[in-house]
């Protein structure tokens, strides 16, 4: 995650979250007090201290995303078109920007496990970057690079 968010990310992350909340959160695993609900939780955060709601912020999305990392890519693709028709960040988009993990990832420039490969093959195909970009480039050699080991480890010796 980011260290420090803008006032528009943060807003634009603040829905984000709570239209995740709203979406794929059961009524059952939400708190019922007005006082826990998201929104209401970062108001009463933001009173006391702004930098400390934009790290809460970002720890709960990058649970989000966390939660989120072993969804298929149907199931990647209809979360990315409700966020989207909603008007805030995909869930792509999020993971891209501000998951640990995919700047861990991004940065080390080798995909090493199953998880980190469909990380990676969720934010390229749910639309997170731009096609041709030289991350995305960067990216999909990485997922070429994983998936040659992969189909080498496979082979009989």
């Amino acid at each position: 995650m980011r260290s420090s968010l803008s006032p528009e990310d943060y807003e634009q992350l603040k829905k984000f979250f709570i239209c995740y909340v709203e979406l794929f959160v059961p009524p059952t695993h939400r708190s019922h007090e007005p006082e826990h609900q998201p929104l209401a939780f970062l108001s009463n955060l933001e009173k006391t201290s702004v930098s400390y709601a934009k790290k809460g912020l970002q720890m709960a999305v990058n649970d989000v995303v966390e939660m989120c990392s072993d969804w298929t890519p149907e199931q990647l693709a209809e979360a990315d078109a409700k966020f989207s028709a909603a008007g805030t960040f995909t869930l792509s988009e999020v993971r891209r920007r501000y998951s640990k993990k995919y700047l861990q990832i991004l940065k080390r420039g080798v995909i090493r496990s199953e998880t980190e490969y469909y990380l990676v093959k969720g934010i390229i195909d749910g639309s997170g970057i731009e096609p041709g970009a030289t991350e995305s480039t960067q990216l999909q050699a990485m997922l070429n690079e994983y998936e040659t080991r992969l189909s080498a480890s496979d082979r009989p010796t």
